[in-house]
C-alpha cells in the first residue's frame, strides 16, 4: 500500500493535450501591469502539469452536484472542469496532488528528477525556513465583494458524494487564524459545509490550533477573525496539512519546500496568500454550534460533526476568472492520501488528531 501512496511509477498520460497559451493574470492596478509572482501559484501549476501532458482537460458539461465527485474519485490525474452545469464560464481544479510526480512540480522542482532525489533536497530544504514575504497588493483583489454581496454560491463549489448533505465550500484550502492571547498564526485545512451564502460549518478536532484559537476567543467573549484561501499555491496547503518543526509556522514551510517566500497580503485581522484565486473573511461566531453533516466517503458511509463551528463571511476577493480548487477526500491514493504520504516520509506528522491521518498511518503499520 505504501507502494500506491508514495511510488516512483509516472501518472497516466492519456487524455492529456497540448498546452494552451498561459494564463493571464488580469490587472488589479490600473497604473502598473501585475508583477510576476515570485512562487508558484495555482495557474503556474497547472499550466506546468499542462506542458508536461499530465493535465487531463474535461470540456465534457459536468454536473457540480455529483458529476465533478464522480469523475475525482474514478481518476488519478489532475483534473481541470470548464464546462460546468450552471456555470458555464467558470472552472473547477481536482487532483492536483494525485502522485508523486505531481507533488514534486507544484514543488518547484525540475520534471522528471527521481523521487528519492525529490525527497533528499525536500529534507535539505526543510533545514532553512523562509519566512513569508508580505507584499501591499496581489491578483487575488482583482475583485472585491462587501458583505451585503456575498454568495458563496457564486463559484461552482461542489457536492462532493451524491449522498452528502450539502455542498463543501471547503476540502482543499486554508484556514488561517491568530491565537486571541500571543498573537501566534495558524493555518490548517478544516472541512467546511456551506450553511447559506455567507456561512459555513468548520469541522476541527480539539487539539487542532484552530480549535484552541477558538477556545481562547470564547474565554474572552469574542469573535475569532479567520480568513479562508482558496486556491491558494500547493505548497501553502501541504504545509498547512503538516506538523511544522519548532520555530516555523506553516508559511515558513511552505517558503522552506518551494525555496522562495510566500507572499502574503493583509486582510482584516489575519494574512492570506496574495496569488490564492479566492479568499474570504470573517469570523467564527462564539459558543455557537451546528451539525456539519452527512458527508459521505468513497465508501457510502456518512460521517458527521454534530459540534461543528460556524463561520460567517464579511468580505471576499477573488481573481478574475477564478478557478476554483476542491478535492473528493478520503479514497486510498487520492491526493491527500499523497499529502500525507509525503509528510510522514519528510517526519511532518499532522498533529490534528484526523481520522484520515490515523487511517493513513495503519496502513504503514
Amino acid at each position: 500500500m505504501k507502494e500506491l501512496l508514495w511510488s516512483s511509477k509516472s501518472p497516466e498520460l492519456d487524455g492529456a493535450e497540448m498546452a494552451p497559451p498561459p494564463f493571464a493574470f488580469g490587472t488589479y492596478d490600473p497604473f502598473a501591469a501585475p508583477e510576476p509572482s515570485i512562487a508558484l501559484d495555482l495557474r503556474g501549476f497547472i499550466n506546468i502539469l499542462n506542458k508536461a501532458r499530465y493535465l487531463t482537460h474535461v470540456r465534457e458539461r459536468v454536473d457540480w452536484k455529483s458529476g465533478i465527485a464522480r469523475w475525482t474519485r474514478s481518476r488519478q490525474k489532475p483534473l481541470l472542469f470548464e464546462n460546468i452545469k450552471d456555470y458555464p464560464d467558470q472552472r473547477v481544479f481536482t487532483n492536483g496532488l494525485a502522485n508523486p510526480t505531481c507533488i514534486a512540480l507544484a514543488l518547484g522542482f525540475e520534471s522528471g528528477i527521481p523521487l528519492d532525489s525529490v525527497m533528499a533536497r525536500a529534507r535539505k530544504r526543510l533545514r532553512e525556513p523562509i519566512a513569508p514575504k508580505m507584499v501591499p497588493t496581489g491578483p487575488v483583489i482583482e475583485n472585491v465583494v462587501p458583505a451585503s454581496m456575498i454568495d458563496f454560491f457564486q463559484f461552482p463549489v461542489p457536492q462532493w458524494h451524491e449522498r452528502d448533505g450539502a455542498r463543501y465550500l471547503g476540502t482543499w484550502h486554508l484556514n488561517i487564524s491568530h491565537d486571541p492571547e500571543t498573537g501566534q498564526r495558524g493555518a490548517g485545512m478544516y472541512r467546511m459545509k456551506a450553511l447559506g451564502p455567507k456561512q459555513a460549518t468548520l469541522e476541527a478536532s480539539r487539539r487542532s490550533d484552530l480549535a484552541r484559537h477558538i477556545a481562547r476567543a470564547e474565554a474572552k467573549k469574542i469573535e475569532l477573525p479567520l480568513a479562508i484561501a482558496i486556491g491558494a499555491p500547493e505548497a501553502t496547503v501541504i504545509a498547512a496539512r503538516a506538523l511544522c518543526p519548532q520555530g516555523m509556522d506553516a508559511f515558513d514551510l511552505a517558503g522552506a519546500l518551494q525555496q522562495k517566500p510566500v507572499e502574503l497580503i493583509q486582510c482584516g485581522h489575519s494574512e492570506a496568500p496574495a496569488y490564492s484565486e479566492i479568499v474570504i473573511e470573517g469570523f467564527v461566531h462564539p459558543e455557537e454550534r451546528v451539525d456539519d453533516g452527512p458527508h459521505f466517503d468513497y465508501q457510502g458511509k456518512p460521517h458527521t460533526h454534530p459540534k461543528a463551528y460556524v463561520f460567517e463571511a464579511t468580505r471576499l476577493m477573488h481573481r478574475d476568472e477564478p478557478i476554483f480548487r476542491g478535492s473528493a477526500l478520503g479514497k486510498p491514493g487520492a491526493e491527500d492520501y499523497q499529502v500525507l504520504a509525503f509528510l510522514e516520509e519528510l517526519k511532518l506528522r499532522n498533529a490534528g488528531g484526523s481520522r484520515l491521518w490515523d487511517l493513513v498511518m495503519s496502513l504503514f503499520s
